[in-house]
């Protein structure tokens, strides 16, 4: 079918181009700093490899790209995000489009659009927003493969692409290729490709993707994996605790996609589940994409508590084929699309509220003078950058007695990463390592250089870790009285940390164990 002339075809043209153009402009007039993962992803990004401390290596990738291409500025790492949201919408589209029509592609995008989730994985670059753009072209060339004859080897290609990065991003995407021979195996239409050599070639090509990131653990004590292991640890929990934790995990998932949308998700899946014998192979496969992997996150609630984020390539295929049925698609049948279609208004307007109440709240928090309050669910993307001012100012001061001293951070990675970014001159900083030998991020794996050896040093410890400034006499030659700073973070709260110089530092070096231990 042509939709080129279709109305819900054109207007989505337009609701895309106004859709970037607005997230790049929120992108440019978001007030606070980076979250303590980007700017720990984007010092990652300054020393390239094929693996690092807890994620495969594709986001370091994209950060150095990001930072080459933004000058290393917080807004070029979140028009970046955007990018890949708009992309994420887009493939959705294409993909619904192909599926159930223009109409239902039309209203897939309003759902998308219309969520809180999809504010934050158009501003915040971290592993989520790559992640989220390879998964659904994934569905979608995946789709053209099997369906489009003529063009089956360049759509197997893009589907190994796809899969093969959205590895190196992030280890759930693992779950695609157990997926997509799940969905070959229950559909009899497609059962016969699970012959077909391109299948496998598509399958066992994008897992070779991973063999120097598989290389570099084996060479680093497979570090990742045991970071990874520690995700899945369950702990011995009561009947009480295990609702509880449904109950924290069922809220967030409300909060992500909307009320609304949240409810009309769990109720087309069962629906869908319960018609399964009888459903058109479209929705089967959006269903294989989906289900499966809720049904597992729902029953790790019972061993383990599930990060919010945990379930969000899951919802894709729900999601068209949410849209499919508000639309009332052909492919739906009857009886649930006139049973969902009549939720069309309750569902877009409830969302967009949602996503107008999460994209306004920094700015509203701002203007009404309650940033770093109690309620302020922002305040750790605040006084990083004002926490450089201070300690640039003390770098300046000292600079000439001291002969250009590096940075040594104490406590929370976040420390170090945000520094490092908001420093003007955007230096490495270095983490002081854990006494016990710990490996708990990658500035542990990187360690401190001999280049170090013999320094003068500027240290910045936060309130919270001042007990570590002990073993820092063992490790210079001299060592100042500390020079407290209050720095604010929003407009009712403040952080404290010590500022010390240091002259003659001694490598002391540490040998690291396996991490978590």
């Amino acid at each position: 079918m042509n939709h080129r002339y279709q109305p819900e075809v054109r207007i989505f043209c337009s609701l895309f181009v106004v859709l970037v153009a607005l997230r790049i402009l929120y992108a440019i007039l978001f007030p606070f700093d980076l979250s303590g993962d980007e700017a720990y992803y984007w010092d990652w990004g300054r020393s390239l490899s094929w693996g690092y401390f807890s994620k495969p290596p594709f986001i370091a990738w994209l950060m150095a790209l990001a930072g080459w291409m933004g000058h290393n500025s917080d807004t070029g790492l979140r028009i970046t995000a955007a990018m890949l949201g708009s992309g994420s919408v887009l493939m959705m589209y294409l993909l619904a489009l192909r599926l159930f029509g223009s109409r239902a592609a039309l209203w897939t995008v309003l759902l998308t659009i219309a969520s809180p989730a999809n504010v934050a994985l158009n501003l915040i670059l971290t592993i989520d927003a790559p992640l989220m753009f390879f998964w659904p072209l994934a569905l979608l060339t995946f789709h053209l493969q099997i369906h489009d004859r003529d063009h089956r080897t360049i759509w197997g290609l893009l589907t190994m692409t796809a899969l093969g990065l959205g590895l190196l991003t992030k280890q759930i995407m693992i779950a695609f290729h157990i997926m997509m021979l799940l969905y070959l195996v229950i559909t009899p239409s497609r059962r016969a490709l699970l012959r077909a050599w391109d299948i496998w070639v598509v399958w066992i090509g994008s897992l070779s993707f991973l063999i120097p990131t598989i290389l570099w653990n084996a060479n680093n004590g497979w570090i990742t994996v045991t970071h990874t292991q520690h995700h899945f640890e369950g702990k011995p929990i009561t009947l009480l605790g295990i609702l509880s934790r449904a109950g924290e995990f069922v809220g967030s998932q409300i909060g992500l996609l909307s009320p609304v949308t949240a409810v009309l998700v769990i109720i087309l899946m069962v629906c869908c589940l319960r018609k399964w014998k009888t459903l058109d192979d479209k929705i089967r496969y959006l269903l294989s994409f989906s289900v499966p992997g809720l049904v597992i996150v729902l029953l790790m609630l019972f061993r383990q508590k599930i990060n919010a984020n945990w379930p969000a390539v899951f919802y894709p295929g729900m999601i068209m084929l949410l849209g499919a049925a508000l639309a009332h698609a052909d492919s739906i049948p009857k009886e649930l699309a006139s049973r969902f279609s009549k939720w069309k208004t309750p569902a877009l307007i409830t969302g967009l509220v949602f996503m107008l109440i999460a994209s306004l709240m920094p700015f509203a928090l701002l203007f009404s003078g309650q940033t770093g309050g109690r309620f302020d669910p922002m305040v750790r993307l605040q006084g990083w950058s004002e926490l450089a001012n201070h300690v640039q100012r003390f770098r300046e001061f000292h600079r000439s007695a001291l002969d250009q001293p590096f940075v040594l951070v104490s406590g929370h990675r976040y420390n170090t990463s945000l520094l490092a970014f908001y420093l003007p001159d955007q230096p490495t900083v270095y983490r002081w390592p854990n006494e016990s030998g710990k490996i708990e991020s990658q500035y542990e794996i990187w360690g401190h250089p001999d280049s170090l050896e013999g320094r003068n040093a500027i240290i910045v410890v936060p309130e919270e870790d001042k007990r570590r400034s002990s073993a820092w006499k063992q490790s210079f030659d001299q060592i100042s009285e500390g020079t407290a700073i209050e720095v604010p973070a929003g407009q009712l709260k403040t952080r404290q940390y010590t500022l010390y110089t240091a002259k003659g530092y001694r490598l002391v070096p540490v040998t690291p164990s396996h991490p978590l231990q």
